[in-house]
């Protein structure tokens, strides 16, 4: 019966949002997420979190500062607040804090990093490598260190009559108050805005206008104009007046009121300038703009006297330039002597030199002994260095430059030989000429560059038309050039003259913004390099309000007066004003109004010089210009650029995934929500069709063009900008200073010029806000831009017809084919020239601007007609007749049998669907590799063009791809391509669980619940499929995780996403597929553990004996799922033979018992169940049907006999102890090829024994069969080694002497107790032997023959042979191998024997020789299983290798040095089990205690930071089974193993019972 799921209602408000940012290993934020914008809502709150995991290098104490004021006091950008980070997860840190006001903020990491270079040593375990002595420090010091500084900006919260404004909502105007009139009459004009759809006024500055008249060059900053009002009136009146008009533009016509500020410069005329000449670059507090001051001077004097001279004042031709340049040379240049300021005087210096001669030092050894070494170029410059000096010189007087004349006097003795001080300063004259020459080069090249500027200065202002000086003479009113400073009279007649030459500002093409071109590193004014606006004075602030108190001050209050009154400012000339001023008068102007709205132009040619500007100052959106755009191909790269997501592109909500927010404000109370990840973006554009700065459409394009191009932008997703003048069609730009009548007082705005169809483009575009979703298309003269709400799927879609020059009537274009989607006619316009009059007859004779002559003409409604193709339904547009440049058309879109909610639909139900699945039942709808599905349903993994077969059949298979689509939004995915093609994936992903629905009935709800949105999701054009097929699976996916997790009860689960990771891999490595089970019978739906995907996956292969219960403590026990451990201890206990567990189980229909070292690890599993389950002892009771009744003898899995006899799981162990103890000889049963191709006739012999009369040791094996996980048997006939083991490791193994260890110490703990019932075993020789005495010797023999001294002297009290040592330090891999030199081999498997048995290992040796496994056998991901030192030491694994190389070939090193993973586990245990030991043996105050093993626990995590990023990054979602050579991919590798991850996992499991009590104990202390 099919599911029906009810779909529960939207909730009213949105959730709380959990903005999280994953910083980099070192603390530091990542490059794409550099600017970090977060929206502000007022109907959504959210918190801002920061991450890191545990082990990277900031993860010790690591705190965040941030200067967000985190305790609710008022915000100071200096003032940082420290969070610390929460251990609330065991593999990451998290910081984090509600965000609730705009704003730009800073924050910085500090954190502790272990120092490696101090000396402290007192606590020190100290070894060599070999020779070379090195330390292990227990007690590490630590270094304090910071990241470098980092920003967020906090969107402003602006709202008209109660509702919020959306940025991307804002439609502004830009009007000068000096051309609206009197304030009084302003009502009128805005009311004509507010009917043109705009929602937001950028008023020009209205401050007393100095003496050019431009509204930027400021007179006073605190007055308002006079000519604003229709009498005079005190300042406060003015204030009130505006504030009124500005009250009454919100209320009454729904706009908000934005201003220019105007910090970096004043009017040349500033009353003020008078009374504080030191606000601006002087000649007193910037000397070294006195050579630029006189050159300025000469430039003028030589415009007024040019008649004088005999040259002309007018220039009409390149060649007049020329002659008035050479007048330059003559009358300025030269005469100027500039040369002075550069050089050395060298009379000056000689006399100088000549007075100090007999009082200075006779002799100076430095220079004696330097000399003797240098020649040429670098003895000259050592002598510049040496008596000129390093300092730094500017341009500030004439021969400013000087030496050290006692310096030079000694020096000049070495150069002579001590000879006569005549001889002495003769040769200092050609000294200094050599020295003064660099300085003549330099001067020489800045008169280039001043000529080459005023050159091409006056060729632009004389030569150009455009340009207001064209025609004009040069004379004092009209210079060659425009001067460069301004003089202000004095108010006192105390003050000097320098301090009265002012320097103007102006900008530099090219120039960095963060340099300021008015300082004394730069020549910017003496090489005429500033375009110099000769009525502002740059304003000179220093860097801090203490630099320049009353500046700083007059500039704070004319900001607050501003913030007072106005919703935001457009910062004039921001990339010139200093960044320090800024930021101060910004954060001033926020204290009065915190959501105040900031634009700004930046000019400074870099996106990361942008951003530092926006980052700093809160710049909530940058200005960009249509009209820079010269084609309508540009102009669609800009629409696209400014704003949105593709249409189509993968919901956001793909990114969120619930959690919660512990908000610390209110008591750590826990705040349900989504975490979803902050995403890098551009910094916000404000789009202008055209700004007040900018030409005209008529001026640069024509004048048709105002309408396509208005519609172009209001289309854009992003903040729009117009100027006053351009709806009316104002032929020309505006000259801010030179313009002077005022604008038109239009009673109806919609019939004058673009008129009603602007309106109805700005209306649109506040109104199409939240349609985030952009298509730009771009063809012949033609730009199609469609808008898409990422919901409703609503969408607008206009077409225009450019009107560049020389734009034609029947351009090509094809007519747009809308695929699923219905259309309905909007509106279409064309703009057109009226009758021809005269382009100025519109702007003269008249105090009113007026625009060009034009007619706006409705179009018909474009044809819509329906058709159906091979893609399904689809609409065609057809243009309307007379569709020509100038035209514009918007229709309004919508889906075709859409489902308005189908976001919502898709995003619920989905924990109801998989609330019946159990773990076997996620293992299907999760996982199951290609080899997996075909053993069960005979179909395997889907297969996409492009990208080949997925990695598993399951939803993770397509997370393999959909983790990086959807963070990235790559709609050109292959895969996204592939299901835009048709519906193929939809029905795999469902059918193949009605498939399995026979396995796991449960499986259908799921199946119902992904029909039931494939149905809707099937009625949506393909483009829209890859949208919506990866909400879906994302929505399942996540509930499946969920579920998965929920089912597994481990403390471990759910600590971390690492931990999370890890424990799903049980999930994925545990199912049921056909071939085989834990049982020949084994019952529908019963799961079993597989080694590794995709290799072992089905038949035989699929489960391993040592894998297994290497992996079971992790997988089963940690995770909590102690029904599965059980039966995989018991069924694998059924088959115990000849006192062996099997290596591989086949179901138990033909084990194979080759293995020595399965049976330990079984033990091993079994010990460890019973200490971790719940009533764990009871499974010594438990009786289990033994496949072998007698334990030695093969019968058929179906005979009667098999299954004929039952033993108690105590039976069996003691059955497995008993049989060792007496020995264990036996053949293979089917021995022969059959059994195994490779191996030679030998190696089917299998002998174990106990050497109770020496160590206690379980030793076996041959030269001819590999009993132990080194178990890479020869097949290669080329190289000779068919047959031959590349590790037999015969002998006593050290990881299974630990082993037996460990079930030896288990076992007489339970004997002391009474809870197992035999105390011992019988030797071969009839002996009997408890238990504990068998635990004795092994305790007191393994040292003695498994430690390698560091002092070869010390050789014969472990048994070494000497001549046999490679490596000391260590513990031998063997004893009593076949080939005595195998015994000494360093590989990882001490690590194992340390973690189970750690009482065997003398504490300070274990230390040691863990030192050498870290330095040596350590690797990226695992561990290298051979010593490089190793002449059998080959780190890559190849199985396919063909040589006749019998180190390589056919993959025979497969543990002679790739790098296993598993083994790093046990590494990790061991060295928490000994270090954390030998610091608590050794700490005296807990503090020490605690701070070291703080340590101890972050170089353990940091040995995991690789492999936490692997499982995020793996196809397979695990860990793999190796690598090669330094971490690098293995392809013969099973991509995920289930010892890989079920030892990380035991590991983990571990750490965190004693790492959470040391975080417990620092938080006491801290």
């Amino acid at each position: 019966m099919t599911t029906r799921f009810s779909t529960p209602a939207q909730p009213d408000s949105p959730p709380f949002m959990v903005w999280n940012l994953d910083l980099n290993e070192d603390g530091t934020t990542p490059r794409d997420k550099s600017f970090i914008r977060i929206p502000s809502s007022l109907t959504q709150s959210c918190a801002l979190r920061f991450r890191v995991l545990i082990g990277s290098t900031a993860s010790i104490d690591a705190r965040l500062h941030t200067n967000y004021p985190l305790d609710g006091s008022d915000y100071q950008r200096t003032k940082f607040h420290s969070k610390k980070f929460n251990f609330n997860h065991q593999t990451e840190l998290i910081c984090e804090f509600r965000v609730q006001r705009p704003g730009p903020y800073q924050y910085y990491l500090s954190y502790k990093s272990i120092d490696d270079d101090a000396d402290d040593r007192c606590d020190a375990i100290v070894c060599a490598d070999d020779c070379n002595p090195t330390v292990e420090r227990a007690y590490r010091t630590f270094k304090d260190r910071r990241t470098p500084t980092a920003y967020f900006l906090v969107d402003p919260q602006l709202t008209l009559g109660g509702q919020s404004l959306p940025l991307d909502g804002i439609v502004l105007q830009s009007m000068s108050p000096k051309w609206l009139g009197l304030m009084k009459d302003w009502s009128a004009q805005l009311a004509a805005s507010s009917k043109m759809g705009y929602n937001m006024i950028h008023f020009i500055p209205m401050q007393q206008r100095g003496g050019s008249d431009s509204p930027y060059s400021l007179y006073d900053q605190l007055e308002l104009s006079d000519d604003l009002f229709e009498k005079p009136l005190k300042r406060a009146e003015k204030d009130t007046r505006l504030r009124e008009m500005l009250l009454e533009m919100n209320h009454r016509y729904r706009m908000l009121g934005v201003t220019d500020m105007v910090w970096n410069h004043t009017a040349y005329n500033s009353k003020w300038l008078c009374d504080h000449p030191e606000a601006g670059f002087n000649l007193e507090n910037s000397p070294h703009l006195r050579s630029a001051f006189e050159l300025d001077t000469a430039l003028s004097e030589f415009s007024r006297d040019l008649s004088d001279l005999g040259l002309d004042r007018m220039v009409h031709s390149v060649e007049d330039v020329e002659q008035l340049m050479a007048g330059v040379d003559k009358h300025v240049v030269q005469p100027l002597r500039l040369w002075e300021f550069y050089v050395i005087d060298v009379e000056t210096a000689i006399k100088a030199v000549d007075e100090a001669w007999d009082v200075a030092a006779e002799t100076e050894p430095i220079a004696d002994s330097k000399l003797s070494q240098l020649d040429g170029d670098q003895r000259t410059e050592w002598l510049r260095s040496h008596i000129v000096g390093n300092q730094a010189y500017t341009l500030s007087e004439r021969y400013g430059r000087t030496i050290d004349a006692a310096r030079t006097a000694a020096v000049l003795r070495v150069l002579s030989n001590n000879g006569s001080k005549e001889e002495a300063l003769a040769q200092l004259r050609n000294l200094l000429d050599l020295l003064n020459m660099p300085y003549y080069r330099e001067y020489d090249a800045d008169v280039e560059a001043i000529m080459k500027n005023i050159s091409e200065r006056v060729k632009y202002e004389r030569l150009d038309q455009g340009s207001w000086k064209f025609g004009k003479p040069i004379d004092d009113n009209y210079k060659i050039v425009d001067p460069l400073f301004t003089t202000v009279e004095a108010s006192d007649s105390s003050i000097p003259d320098d301090r009265l030459h002012l320097a103007n500002n102006g900008w530099i093409w090219g120039g960095n913004p963060l340099d300021n071109f008015a300082g004394p590193q730069s020549k910017a004014y003496l090489r005429r390099e500033v375009i110099v606006w000769g009525d502002c004075v740059k304003l000179n602030y220093g860097e801090k309000p203490e630099d320049n108190p009353w500046l700083w001050e007059h500039m704070r209050q004319y900001t607050l007066n501003m913030a007072r009154v106005f919703h935001g400012f457009r910062i004039d000339n921001c990339h010139s004003t200093p960044i320090e001023l800024a930021e101060y008068l910004l954060d001033e102007a926020r204290k009065v109004n915190p959501n105040l709205y900031v634009i700004a132009e930046l000019f400074t040619g870099s996106e990361d010089t942008d951003r530092i500007f926006v980052q700093r100052l809160g710049i909530n959106s940058l200005i960009r210009e249509a009209m820079q755009a010269w084609d309508p191909h540009e102009m669609s790269r800009l629409a696209h650029r400014h704003g949105g997501r593709p249409i189509g592109s993968l919901a956001l909500d793909c990114l969120g995934e619930p959690g919660f927010f512990t908000d610390d404000e209110h008591g750590g109370a826990r705040i349900d929500g989504i975490v979803a990840p902050l995403s890098g973006s551009l910094p916000h554009a404000m789009f202008f069709d055209c700004t007040h700065d900018n030409e005209m459409p008529a001026q640069k394009r024509t004048m048709e063009d105002s309408l396509p191009n208005a519609a172009i932008v209001a289309m854009t997703a992003c903040a729009t900008g117009s100027t006053r003048g351009y709806d009316e069609l104002y032929p020309r730009h505006l000259n801010v200073v030179h313009e002077h009548r005022r604008y038109a007082v239009l009673d109806d705005p919609l019939n004058v010029g673009l008129g009603e169809a602007k309106a109805r483009i700005n209306r649109l575009h506040r109104e199409i806000a939240q349609y985030q979703e952009v298509h730009v298309h771009q063809e012949s003269e033609y730009v199609t831009v469609h808008r898409v709400h990422p919901v409703t799927r609503e969408g607008v879609l206009m077409i225009a017809h450019c009107a560049f020059k020389g734009a034609t009537e029947d351009a090509p274009f094809e007519n747009p084919r809308l695929y699923g989607t219905a259309a309905a006619p909007e509106f279409a316009y064309r703009l057109q020239s009226a009758p021809p009059d005269s382009l100025d007859s519109s702007m003269t004779g008249d105090e009113i601007l007026h625009g060009l002559p034009s007619v706006l003409k409705e179009l018909d409604a474009p044809g819509i007609f329906k058709h159906t193709g091979s893609s399904g339904m689809y609409t065609e547009l057809v243009l309307p007749r007379g569709f020509g440049p100038g035209s514009v058309l918007v229709v309004r879109t919508r889906l075709v049998d859409f489902k308005p909610n189908l976001d919502w639909k898709i995003r619920t139900c989905a924990d109801e669907a998989v609330s019946k699945l159990d773990l076997g039942a996620l293992n299907v709808a999760l996982y199951r590799c290609d080899a997996e599905e075909r053993d069960t349903i005979g179909d395997g993994s889907y297969n996409v063009s492009g990208l080949g077969p997925l990695p598993y059949c399951g939803l993770q298979g397509w997370f393999t791809h959909l983790k990086h689509i959807i963070p990235s939004n790559d709609l050109g995915h292959p895969l996204c391509a592939h299901l835009r093609q048709g519906w193929w994936a939809l029905d795999y992903v469902s059918g193949r669980l009605r498939k399995y629905s026979k396995v796991y009935p449960q499986l259908d709800s799921l199946a119902d619940w992904f029909d039931e949105r494939w149905t809707l999701v099937k009625r949506v054009p393909n483009f829209m499929l890859p949208r919506y097929f990866a909400l879906t699976m994302y929505t399942a996916y996540q509930a499946l995780l969920g579920r998965a997790l929920a089912l597994m009860p481990g403390e471990i689960v759910g600590r971390s996403r690492f931990t999370n990771q890890l424990a799903l891999t049980s999930v994925q490595l545990l199912g049921h597929v056909s071939s085989t089970g834990l049982r020949p019978d084994s019952q529908v739906g019963t799961c079993s553990m597989s080694a590794g995907l995709p290799h072992f996956s089905t038949h035989h292969m699929r489960c391993w004996g040592r894998d297994v219960f290497i992996a079971l403590e992790g997988l089963l026990l940690v995770t909590g799922r102690f029904d599965e451990a059980r039966e995989h201890i018991l069924a694998f206990g059924s088959t115990l033979k000849h006192g062996l567990i099997p290596n591989l189980l086949d179901s138990g229909r033909s084990p194979r018992y080759n293995a020595r070292d399965a049976t330990w690890f079984w033990l091993q599993a079994v010990q460890s169940y019973c200490m971790l389950a719940p009533d764990g002892l009871k499974l010594l009771d438990v009786s289990v049907k033994r496949r072998f009744p007698d334990g030695e003898t093969f019968v058929p899995w179906d005979s009667d006999k098999a299954y004929s006899k039952s033993s108690t799981i105590a039976e069996l162990i003691q059955e497995i102890m008993q049989r060792h103890a007496q020995g264990i000889k036996f053949r293979e049963w089917n021995a022969g090829p059959n059994l195994d191709s490779q191996m030679r006739d030998e190696g089917f012999d299998v002998s174990i024994d106990v050497d109770f009369a020496h160590t206690g040791f379980v030793s076996g094996g041959s030269q001819w069969n590999c009993g132990t996980w080194m178990d890479k048997m020869g097949s290669s006939e080329k190289a000779g080694i068919r047959g031959v083991p590349a590790t037999p490791r015969d002998g006593a193994d050290i990881e299974i002497v630990g082993l037996q260890k460990s079930t030896l110490r288990w076992l007489s703990e339970l004997c002391r107790k009474d809870q197992f019932y035999s105390k011992g075993v019988v030797s071969a020789d009839g002996t009997s032997i408890s238990y504990v005495q068998w635990d004795q010797l092994v305790q007191t023999s393994f040292e003695k023959h498994f430690w390698v001294p560091l002092d070869p002297n010390e050789d014969a009290a472990y048994n070494v042979n000497s001549s046999l040592v490679n490596r000391r330090g260590i513990y031998r891999d063997t004893y009593g191998a076949t080939a005595e030199w195998a015994d000494y081999q360093f590989r990882p498997n001490i690590s194992v024997a340390m973690t189970v048995a750690p009482e065997l290992f003398d504490p300070e040796h274990a230390l040691i020789c863990l030192h050498k496994i870290s330095a040596v056998l350590a690797a990226p991901l695992g561990m290298r299983t051979l010593d490089p030192r190793d002449m059998r030491y080959r780190p890559d694994y190849d199985n396919s290798n063909d040589s006749d190389d019998p180190l390589v070939a056919q993959g025979i090193n497969y543990h002679q040095g790739p790098e296993w993973l598993w083994p790093t586990s046990y590494f990790l245990r061991a060295r928490l089990i000994f270090l954390h030991n030998y610091i608590k043996t050794r700490a005296g105050q807990p503090s020490e205690l605690t701070h070291a093993l703080r340590t101890v626990y972050h170089e353990l995590h940091a040995h995991m930071v690789n492999l936490k990023h692997h499982i995020s990054n793996s196809a397979f979602a695990g860990l793999p089974e190796l690598t090669n050579h330094n971490g690098s991919y293995c392809r013969d590798s099973c991509e995920t193993q289930a010892w890989s991850s079920g030892c990380l996992l035991m590991a983990l499991h571990e750490m965190a019972r004693l790492e959470s009590a040391v975080h417990d104990a620092l938080a006491q202390i801290n």
